[in-house]
């Protein structure tokens, strides 16, 4: 054999034999996110050194799109091989199948699952089998001054309900102004603390399996009554008696007000001890933690993360491995000292770093008995309407008795599972069927066109069109179609990696919208903020491009940017601003009223307030952007029209209503249709600034769309959704075209 023909046998091989398949079966892909997607690369090098052989990569996720960014995976099956997950959506990827049980590798472990703590516990166990394994925890306790305490006669904070409603009067009344506790309205964690502490149960009842349902057995309601009602009213007489506020806490930012005294207690997690010893170092010494006032019996909220492992895995046996590493009390107490985060392991808290730790005390008093939400796939949009009916009732828009049966019935609604089967030849069809109505009356459309003009078909014409066309059915024309066809099935979160569970409703998604109060709160405060917000908008855009062009002003320049740099501006960048001056403690509107003898107004929690102040605030952002179309229509007039109607003996006012405005036709009629366009869409303003509260009172129809569609992956309702609101788009389009014709006849 020739040294050719040994070369050739040599890279066939190694082609065919890659060495790096066992480099391959020793490497793990591991996500993380946040602070701890940077720092996990600590304890993967750990890992490494005492596994020779083995590589971790890590991946680093922000929080914001980690979600989606797992859904994605999970979908595309690309899924790594471990992930952090938060304990609220364990049982959502549960749902779509892609976690692995755990049972098989804890068996054969000598891994101690009954040293974690028993919150962290039940956020990873199903039915008895376990998903993942805790990695860290959190839970909430009080931060309080204890300085502005022992003005007020208390040098122990207090442990139980009662004294604690005492101390936040004798708080409350020995301080100038302010509060005595920050206490939202619309938090269902802290709710849920205080509905636990008071020996209510949320979800105990196992749902009948056939239909979802609460059995009639004494247990006939997911939520305990009478215990709902006591815990609304206990948490009332805060808001009733101004020890907090029922408006303006929402746009309060609480370390400021902390320091101030403003807020001179607060719940919150162990992330803010950090928080507070940094940003506030002039507070160290007079503030303090402490354990929940504890009601019938003591209970706070379980948070933090867990670490799971994905059923597509390939390197489960080693996937195991680095968990258990990560779950043990030893690699616990060294993560730690790294992050900051709370062991879930009871003994990891020996070590000196926490056991010593006085502000980390009550942490470790309340992880005892913090309990997690229950497991239920639906559980974000359980929690979304816990927050609708608490603030409802803490408002005085309904009873307590009514809040909860109320939201029994939308939690039963919510739980309640579709048993309806289709086949695939059935589905396949339907599709196909829905998929050809569009792409019918779009050929049935063009062939009447062209009969209209007499046109005949040009194949030239249609090759050089094919190109583009292609592009746009891939990327907008399918999608759109697809779209449609999802609004009339019931695609949801079970059906996201299993297509046999969705099934064709018809109808039933845009029924059911014009019966849901949420959407058709948001349908009107969507039509409320486009009939106000386009008229002063285009109206101020006129004004401003008027003044920009008259004679008489200077440095134009300088004005045309400065009117158009909101336009540009990041709406973050524009929410953190606006944020301040709606600030009711510092904002410069308070301010103001202040210096005229008016009372300071709590802008974004006030549900009177909260939608003209987000109107105002897109007003001031986006009117720039047709100040600047409006100002290069009026310089396109000609000054012909003008000399000629100033020959007449016209005044400023004539010249406007007679040359200015007729020639300003179709440039408004473009601002008007575009800016009403924007406005029925609007979304940013509510997402940031107030998350469509309080009361609903700033939920938008495309806000409530992306809870449904990216929160809550109802993808079905949220498509009917976006095709109501095209229609709604469609209809005021419409209408504009047939005024500006009329316009145009009578002109």
């Amino acid at each position: 054999m020739t040294f050719k023909n040994t070369l050739a046998i040599a890279v066939l091989l190694f082609l065919c034999h890659p060495p790096k398949a066992d480099a391959q079966s020793r490497q793990l892909t591991v996500w993380a996110m946040g602070a701890e997607g940077k720092l996990i690369r600590q304890a993967a090098e750990i890992f490494e050194r005492r596994n020779p052989g083995v590589k971790i990569v890590t991946q680093a996720i922000p929080w914001t799109g980690a979600h989606e960014k797992l859904v994605t995976a999970v979908v595309g099956d690309m899924a790594p091989d471990i992930s952090q997950m938060g304990t609220t959506w364990m049982p959502e990827f549960r749902a779509m199948n892609a976690l692995e049980p755990l049972n098989g590798f804890i068996s054969s472990s000598a891994l101690d699952t009954g040293d974690f703590f028993p919150g962290a516990r039940e956020s990873n166990v199903h039915r008895e089998q376990w998903y993942g394994l805790p990695w860290y925890v959190d839970t909430r306790v009080m931060f309080y001054r204890t300085d502005l305490a022992a003005q007020a006669g208390y040098n122990k904070f207090p442990e139980d309900w009662e004294e604690f409603y005492k101390f936040s009067r004798a708080l409350k009344r020995s301080k100038n102004g302010g509060y005595a506790f920050a206490l939202p309205t619309n938090d269902w964690q802290i709710f849920l603390m205080f509905y636990w502490q008071n020996g209510g149960e949320l979800l105990k009842a196992t749902p009948v399996p056939y239909q979802g349902l609460w059995p009639s057995d004494g247990q006939s309601a997911p939520l305990t009554a009478g215990k709902f009602e006591e815990t609304i009213a206990y948490l009332k007489r805060f808001f009733d008696e101004k020890l907090a506020p029922l408006e303006g806490g929402h746009d309060t930012d609480l370390l400021t007000a902390f320091e101030s005294g403003y807020f001179p207690v607060f719940i919150s997690g162990p992330w803010m001890i950090s928080e507070l010893e940094i940003s506030k170092p002039q507070l160290n010494g007079r503030w303090a933690t402490a354990p929940l006032p504890a009601g019938k019996k003591r209970a706070s909220f379980m948070g933090g993360c867990n670490l799971v492992m994905f059923k597509s895995s390939p390197r489960k046996a080693l996937a195991w491995q680095f968990m258990e590493f990560m779950a043990g009390p030893e690699m616990q107490a060294k993560w730690y000292a790294a992050s900051g985060d709370l062991p879930s392991s009871r003994k990891a808290w020996s070590v000196p770093s926490l056991s010593g730790n006085p502000r980390l005390a009550s942490f470790r008093k309340e992880l005892d008995t913090a309990k997690a939400p229950p497991q239920v796939p639906e559980w974000e949009n359980i929690a979304g309407n816990i927050n609708d009916a608490v603030e409802e009732a803490v408002f005085g828009k309904v009873t307590a008795q009514a809040a909860r049966e109320k939201l029994s019935a939308r939690i039963e609604k919510i739980l309640v599972k579709s048993e309806r089967q289709q086949s695939a030849a059935f589905k396949i069809a339907l599709s196909l069927l829905l998929f050809m109505v569009p792409v019918c009356a779009v050929v049935l459309y063009l062939r009447g066109r062209r009969a209209s003009v007499g046109g005949k078909c040009q194949p030239i014409a249609i090759l050089f069109l094919l190109p583009a066309v292609l592009i746009l059915a891939v990327f907008l024309f399918i999608p759109i179609v697809a779209s449609f066809i999802a609004s009339m099935t019931n695609w949801n979160m079970y059906g996201v990696n299993d297509w046999t569970k969705i099934v064709f409703v018809g109808l039933e998604n845009y029924v059911g919208l014009f019966g849901d109060p949420v959407f058709l709160a948001g349908l009107r405060n969507t039509l409320v903020f486009a009939f106000i917000g386009v008229p002063v908008s285009v109206a101020l855009s006129l004004a401003m491009a008027l003044a920009l062009n008259a004679q008489i002003l200077r440095a134009k320049a300088f004005f045309r940017v400065a009117y158009f740099i909101p336009v540009i501006t990041t709406m973050v960048a524009v929410a953190i601003i606006w944020r301040w001056l709606y600030n009711p403690e510092f904002g410069l509107f308070n301010l103001a009223l202040e210096r005229l003898g008016l009372p300071a107004q709590s802008w974004l929690s006030n549900r009177w307030l909260a939608l003209p102040s987000l109107i105002l605030m897109a007003v001031w952002k986006g009117f720039g952007y047709n100040t600047i179309i409006f100002v290069a229509a009026l310089q396109s007039i000609p000054d012909s029209l003008y000399e000629s109607i100033a020959l007449d003996g016209a005044n400023s006012r004539q010249e406007f209503w007679y040359i200015t405005l007729p020639m300003l036709r179709n440039t408004a009629f473009f601002v008007i249709v575009m800016t009403t366009i924007g406005y029925l869409q609007f979304f940013a303003e509510p997402y940031i600034m107030t998350g469509g509260g309080p009361l609903n009172s700033t939920m938008s129809v495309v806000l409530y769309m992306y809870q449904q569609g990216f929160k809550f992956y109802n993808l079905g309702y949220a498509s009917a959704m976006a095709y109501i609101l095209f229609g709604l788009i469609f209809a005021f389009t419409t209408l504009q075209f047939r005024v500006q014709k009329k316009l145009e006849r009578t002109f």
